[in-house]
């Protein structure tokens, strides 16, 4: 499946993938949409920063590594189920913050690309202006 990024940590194969239930299971364990919780996790990048490895370098220091992993298990239950956020914690471990970082951003760029793409909202400023009442009823 397109987004799926398999990797190798704890002696094992696994396979990540942000899909729709990911994204979903995000929002209601942050109760906001997908895109701020994007936000939340790397507060100093935009979207289109994520396939930049300059500017994720020069951002590390303000990456949420909680949020992270909350991308990381949701996106390993599709292909794991049962996995727990202990498991987890072990699996970046053993692979080091800078192999997580480069598993989990190609993980999101490829999710926020089919959100964008599928006809998703695409990352934007919400709008502070409003329609003005046109008298009908």
């Amino acid at each position: 499946m397109r987004g799926e990024v398999p990797f190798d940590a704890m002696g094992a194969r696994w396979t990540l993938f942000i899909g729709t239930a990911a994204q979903c299971a995000l929002e209601a364990e942050h109760d906001k949409g997908f895109f701020a919780i994007l936000q939340d996790a790397m507060p100093s990048v935009g979207l289109g920063d994520v396939d930049d490895k300059v500017k994720m370098a020069a951002a590390a220091r303000d990456l949420r590594i909680g949020t992270l992993r909350s991308f990381a298990l949701h996106g390993l239950v599709k292909h794991h189920p049962g996995i727990g956020m202990a498991e987890v914690n072990d699996i970046i471990d053993n692979l080091g913050f800078k192999r997580f970082g480069e598993i989990i951003g190609t993980a999101i760029a490829a999710a926020a690309d089919r959100v964008v793409e599928e006809g998703g909202p695409a990352p934007k400023k919400p709008s502070t202006r409003t329609r003005r009442p046109t008298g009908k009823a």
